[in-house]
Formats: structure tokens, sequence, C-alpha cells
């Protein structure tokens, strides 16, 4: 990771740095995870916020959360190759974390669902798993949450 790590946080899709946010989801979700394009963009994106974070101004990693009756569910943690192995996907789950205590009152229920070799990177965080694993286009995932 360089000195020069900065995240930019905005909501919905009209912002500049929305292609920068979808061109890292394609390449991470549709090109190497093989999930469908259709699948991966969805009616949640307006009413998102989104995480992008800037390597020395280059796009490396990227995530979403946005509000349900269920809290604040995160998702879409996406870093690019070049980028793995730097911090990058810490980064964007602590700058989340920030902004839900920002926005959110006390008490309020933080969830994903984490791809389940993932789940120690979430557990470290203070994320728990809740129930069983199961499939999410095509890949196993578990429910994981903790309260702010």
């Amino acid at each position: 990771m360089s000195d020069t790590l900065s995240i930019v946080i905005f909501k919905g899709i009209e912002s500049d740095w929305w292609p920068a946010v979808m061109q890292i989801r394609k390449e991470v979700f549709v090109d190497e995870q093989e999930i469908d394009l259709s699948l991966e963009f969805d009616d949640l994106e307006p009413k998102a916020y989104h995480l992008l974070v800037l390597d020395d101004g280059r796009p490396a990693g990227v995530c979403r959360f946005y509000t349900t009756e269920e809290g604040y569910k995160l998702g879409r943690f996406a870093v690019s190759q070049d980028f793995r192995g730097e911090g990058i996907g810490n980064a964007l789950l602590q700058a989340s974390l920030s902004e839900i205590e920002e926005i959110a009152p006390e008490g309020t229920r933080v969830y994903l669902h984490a791809q389940a070799y993932i789940t120690k990177f979430y557990a470290e965080e203070g994320f728990e798993v809740k129930g069983d694993e199961f499939m999410e286009d095509g890949i196993p995932h578990v429910l994981m949450d903790m309260t702010i």
C-alpha cells in the first residue's frame, strides 16, 4: 500500500467515480469469479454508499453498503489483482464501519454475506458467523454480523 492511499465515498451512481467502481467489480466478480454480469449490478446501486480506494490515484478496491430493515448490509468487496495483499480490503472494511458509525445509532446491526473462504478476515474485525453455509451466485457464503 502506498503512502498516497485515499478513499472516496459517494452515494448512488451519479458520480465521476462510478465507472471505476464498475470496472473493478467486473474484473473481480464477472471476469475472475464468473458471476453473470446481470447479477453483479442491481437496483440497490442508486441507494448504496460506494467506497473506492485509490492507491497513488489508481482505483484499487471497492465495496458498498446500504440500509435494510435488518441494519446495514456490507457487500461487493473487491480488490484488483495488482493491489491484493496490500491491506486494501482492510482499509475498505474500516472505512465502511467508520462511515456507518457516523450515520447510524449505537446498537445498529451490520451484516454481510461473506464468501466462505474469507470468513477469518471478517471474524478478526469482530464479525460472527450466523448460521450455515449457503450458495449465492454459485459461490459458498456465510452470514456474518456485528453490532456497532
